[in-house]
């Protein structure tokens, strides 16, 4: 069954309170114990010196109480004696101001007085825990993330441009920097590229090559990932086999770090989910994240920090009663074998005192306190139709980083946003109850009877013939506007858009329109395709011979051309959408090719998702994001695992309420 754990900072409280907090940790059915992630000075108060003393006797009382420990090496909050002896550690901003001591993540990644102060404190945790069988895992750092401009980075960066390129006169050919006279004659005339944001209606003044600005970015994730595998090093050797390594990532929206790449260098895949972090307030972004985390290593995963309740450092965001269960239910239906909240008490001091914990600041059992404990009972209560059981996805989106990385360097347009164009097309699918994986392009593909390529800007000829291999072997495959765009090096290829996808596609791109604020563009369906409007950008296409037109354009320049675009390849087919679709249209449209790409849809009401689960029995775990009350329709009878109770032909969610439900006599989303 999927366990519950809480993150717990014992250094922060006193020693005398921490036997009670185990036992009411015990008490509330919580099972893993994340501690000593940010403890840097306690663990080493000054440098070679190591104090575990206090970590043993935690460890000790925890261990007592059956919890087991993830332990964190405390590398995201350096100690103010290592800033003091090495300022160079700090890392500079992308307007290269100073980040200072006084927060978290004070540090440049390439920094070699970093690396040796890492060395030093992960392999004097790992030789004194290393062989502990209490400790389960290790999380490496916290959150992984920035992009820092100093000195040592720029230095990195060319000795990662040779490595890539070999010679400069290959590096000039690549990046084509014939233009504007930018060709370089050593790699150490490379210079940084401007990181700031995007003028809202572009033309910024330091505008960079996107070949050096995209290279930069993947230089940065590549930086975070060695330093992480710095750390792996140190532990791996010192290690027993049964503790597996992880780190806790942030989801599908965080857009810094390749995580594909990332996720081959741990273990066990772990993020930190805070849904009430998405300013839209959609329930589709943390099932976006999360299958997104479980699509890294196509395996569960767990969630290290779960939110528990207010959350905000400056300003507060407070959860409905029901859902802390409504989310922790969702991340165990979507894949997760641990959730662990964040965090067991809510601060006393420090810059997350509004970030309330299962305990408040006093530390009595109060409403959270309670409410995890009775979900703890009611996991148990289904452990039996829970244990082993996985999400059902006869569907994948394919989620590119390159693409991504790409896209923040010109966006293009406002309604061609990387994030938000991926999570209109996975809110389409999941709406329709079928299952999704979030997969990097490169990942296999002949399972799924469906995939969306949503926005897929950079491609390469590898990726253009795995695709075609793909339909034409009888998959359905849907594009959308801009797919083809760019090459590996960011680079127009010298080819009709989509370029390398257009024989695919079936499809020429010939005029393209870009507007703001602008009323939207109309289309109507034809041969049973869906009416619905484009926003922003919309593009003319000619169509093959062999393709035809599923929607064609009622209005705007392009008016009486296709506007989506059918192509059959082999034995399957693809869909070309033709401009940015909104979430109305999108939903129109896939409920129309489910069916034909032989996938079972459910009719699910405005709020619900539906999660088939595929364990001992099949199972449907029904989910009410509403805040009111949903009558969601049944094909047959269920059994309610939760409220014990048999329905026939619908059942009543209450707010934020969560069913699950078995046996499963139709599968929704699987073949029909």
């Amino acid at each position: 069954m999927a366990r519950l754990g809480v993150d717990y900072y014992p250094e922060q409280w006193p020693r005398a309170r921490w036997e009670q907090d185990a036992d009411l940790m015990a008490e509330a059915g919580i099972s893993i114990v994340r501690i000593a992630e940010f403890a840097w000075s306690e663990l080493e108060p000054s440098p070679g010196t190591f104090a575990f003393d206090w970590l043993d006797e935690a460890i000790d009382l925890l261990a007592a109480r059956g919890l087991a420990i993830v332990l964190g090496t405390p590398t995201a909050a350096p100690p103010a004696w290592l800033v003091e002896a090495h300022p160079e550690i700090l890392p500079r901003r992308a307007d290269r101001r100073l980040h200072g001591f006084g927060h978290r993540r004070h540090y440049c990644p390439n920094q070699p007085a970093m690396h040796a102060a890492t060395r030093r404190i992960v392999a004097a945790l790992g030789e004194h825990y290393g062989k502990d069988e209490r400790i389960e895992a290790w999380q490496i750092d916290n959150e992984l993330m920035g992009r820092c401009t100093c000195d040592a980075c720029l230095a990195r960066f060319h000795d990662w441009l040779r490595g890539r390129y070999g010679s400069i006169d290959a590096l000039n050919e690549s990046w084509g920097t014939v233009f504007w006279s930018q060709r370089y004659d050593d790699f150490a005339q490379v210079p940084l590229p401007e990181l700031g944001q995007v003028p809202p209606y572009g033309f910024g003044r330091e505008a960079p090559s996107p070949s050096l600005a995209l290279d930069y970015r993947r230089f940065t994730s590549d930086s975070h990932i060695a330093f992480l595998r710095l750390q792996v090093g140190e532990l791996r050797p010192r290690i027993g086999p049964q503790q597996r390594i992880t780190t806790n990532l942030m989801g599908f929206k965080f857009a810094e770090i390749d995580y594909h790449a990332l996720s081959a260098e741990i273990d066990v895949v772990a993020w930190d989910n805070y849904p009430l972090l998405d300013p839209t307030g959609r329930w589709s972004s943390p099932a976006l994240a999360a299958d997104a985390m479980r699509g890294l290593k196509r395996a569960p995963f767990w969630v290290l920090e779960q939110q528990t309740g207010a959350v905000g450092w400056e300003v507060l965001r407070t959860p409905r009663r029901g859902q802390m269960r409504l989310h922790s239910y969702q991340a165990i239906a979507h894949g997760a074998e641990l959730v662990s909240y964040f965090r067991w008490r809510t601060a006393r001091f420090g810059t997350e005192q509004h970030w309330y914990g299962v305990l408040d600041a006093h530390g009595r059992p109060g409403r959270r306190y309670h409410e995890l404990a009775e979900l703890g009972r009611e996991l148990e209560q289904v452990a039996g139709a829970l244990d082993g059981a996985e999400p059902v996805s006869v569907a994948a989106l394919l989620h590119d980083y390159d693409s991504r990385f790409a896209l923040q360097i010109q966006p293009t347009n406002p309604s061609l946003g990387y994030e938000e164009t991926v999570q209109r097309h996975y809110e389409a699918v999941r709406r329709l109850g079928v299952g999704v994986d979030v997969l990097a392009p490169t990942a296999p593909l002949s399972e799924y009877r469906l995939v969306v390529a949503p926005n897929l800007y950079v491609v390469d000829e590898a990726l253009a013939a795995a695709l075609h291999g793909y339909v034409e072997a009888g998959g359905t495959l849907v594009l959308a506007p801009r797919a083809g765009v760019k090459d590996r090096c960011n680079v127009v290829p010298e080819l009709p858009f989509p370029a390398l996808l257009a024989g695919l596609a079936g499809v020429e791109v010939v005029d393209v329109a870009s507007v703001l604020d602008a009323d939207p563009v109309q289309f109507a369906g034809v041969d049973g395709g869906p009416d619905g409007a484009f926003h922003g950008w919309y593009e003319q296409v000619e169509p093959a011979a062999d393709a035809r037109a599923l929607a064609i354009y009622e209005d705007g320049e392009f008016a009486e051309t296709p506007a989506i675009v059918s192509h059959p390849v082999g034995d399957g087919r693809v869909l070309y959408v033709a401009g940015a679709a909104d979430q109305a249209t999108l939903d129109r449209l896939y409920r129309a090719v489910a069916p034909e790409a032989g996938i079972a849809v459910a009719e699910l009401p405005d709020g619900v998702e539906c999660i088939q689960l595929r364990g001992a029995e099949t199972l449907l775990v029904l989910l009410n994001h509403a805040d009111e009350e949903r009558d969601v329709p049944l094909d047959g009878g269920r059994r309610d695992l939760l409220a014990g109770v048999d329905h026939d032909r619908s059942i009543r969610l209450a707010p934020f309420g969560v069913a699950v439900l078995a046996p499963v006599r139709a599968a929704i989303g699987a073949e029909k």
